[in-house]
């Protein structure tokens, strides 16, 4: 006991240190750590910021026009959509090969397509391509009529896939067209008929 009460003093700095040690490295360390991490994190947001800044000034003298710009820019992307229609039921379908049969001349047989999407635009449309396959029988002048036709009709149509056979003592060219024709669809849009002509097909019901 006496010798307890000799190095009382000296044991209580012992256990004052090891609490000192402890202390250390369960909380300051601790807090010190994560202190740098959060100057590092904000002195990285201050270099982004003096670089956007930085950029932003070299465009001051053109700032002024950008909502202008972007507007004409938005009137023409509408402008654009408007060509193309929101989708091409069956009957607007008929209507089109009825009009490639008075190109070709003849009579057409045709499967119906359905539209698929084939890239996402901006501001929820969606670009779309509707495949008609057609199988003809028609002459040369025919078969070439077809051609300008589709490198000339305000419709974007590409032709995918094209099959001739000809005959040159018949003049009969038989074969295979397949046209995909692209349309634009958003919940936005209204559903127009395409601009198809209406072809004379001297026939009451088409479908005789």
């Amino acid at each position: 006991m006496s010798i307890l009460k000799k190095y009382w003093a000296l044991l209580l700095a012992v256990i004052l240190l090891a609490a000192s040690v402890l202390f250390y490295y369960n909380v300051y360390s601790l807090e010190k750590t994560a202190h740098e991490s959060k100057v590092s994190q904000l002195e990285t947001m201050i270099s982004a910021v003096k670089d956007s800044i930085q950029l932003n000034s070299k465009y001051t003298e053109v700032q002024e026009f950008l909502e202008e710009k972007t507007n004409e820019f938005e009137v023409s992307r509408m402008e654009l959509y408007s060509h193309f229609p929101k989708e091409m039921k069956e009957e607007d379908q008929i209507m089109y090969v009825l009009y490639l049969e008075t190109l070709f001349d003849t009579e057409i047989e045709f499967a119906f397509g359905a539209p698929v999407d084939i890239q996402p635009l901006s501001g929820g449309y969606t670009l779309q391509g509707l495949d008609l396959t057609v199988n003809y029988e028609t002459t040369y002048d025919g078969y070439q009529d077809m051609v300008e036709y589709l490198s000339t009709d305000s419709r974007i149509t590409s032709v995918v896939e094209s099959t001739m056979e000809y005959d040159a003592e018949t003049d009969t060219a038989i074969g295979l067209l397949k046209l995909r024709l692209y349309l634009i669809n958003s919940e936005d849009r209204e559903y127009l008929s395409p601009d198809v002509a209406i072809p004379e097909t001297g026939k009451d019901n088409i479908f005789d």
